[in-house]
């Protein structure tokens, strides 16, 4: 007995741990999972916003994911808003999204020198995860944290366009250029 006492320790643990992974699977997937094109949970989240579901229909997606705490996002501020002035049009939607509450990114906000002039979507775990999820990138890694801040994705028609994680003048380069070619 007391050599089989270890065997069923570790039988134990593993489908703990399976069961888990399991659980979280389903809780993951649970927010898109009736899905029927990329862009529907974003536009779900838009509809239940009332001062967006105007825009839910918007032909085109710019998604800004970031944090008050995540210092490149900061920097890439100044540059995200004048992709807004220049290239804002009717069926062109420029959204920032962040998990954290609105109170405290309006206080940050007050404090900035620049004003961030994209449409915000506040408290979006979900919605942050999900985007994740759809990186094109088969290198890295798809779990329930997010991969970095900051990530700006472009949505067209349903498909991903542009994914692209982390700041520098190049990737705001490769940003514009990908608007452009829209």
């Amino acid at each position: 007995m007391k050599n089989k006492l270890p065997i069923i320790l570790i039988a134990i643990f593993v489908a703990i741990l399976i069961g888990n992974n399991a659980i979280t699977n389903w809780k993951q997937t649970a927010f898109y999972r009736n899905a029927t094109s990329v862009d529907e949970p974003i536009r779900k989240v838009l509809s239940d916003t009332p001062s967006l579901a105007d825009e839910k229909n918007a032909k085109v997606l710019i998604i800004n994911l970031w944090a008050t705490w995540c210092g490149p996002c900061q920097h890439e501020i100044p540059e995200l808003n004048k992709l807004v002035d220049k290239y804002e049009q009717d069926n062109m939607l420029f959204l920032s999204i962040t998990a954290e509450e609105q109170s405290k990114v309006e206080k940050w906000m007050a404090l900035q020198k620049e004003e961030f002039i994209y449409f915000p979507l506040y408290e979006q775990n979900a919605l942050i995860q999900y985007l994740f999820q759809i990186n094109p990138d088969s290198s890295i890694k798809k779990g329930r944290k997010p991969q970095g801040y900051p990530a700006n994705i472009i949505i067209k028609d349903g498909k991903v366009e542009y994914f692209h994680i982390g700041y520098s003048e190049e990737s705001m380069k490769a940003l514009e250029e990908a608007i452009k070619n829209l």
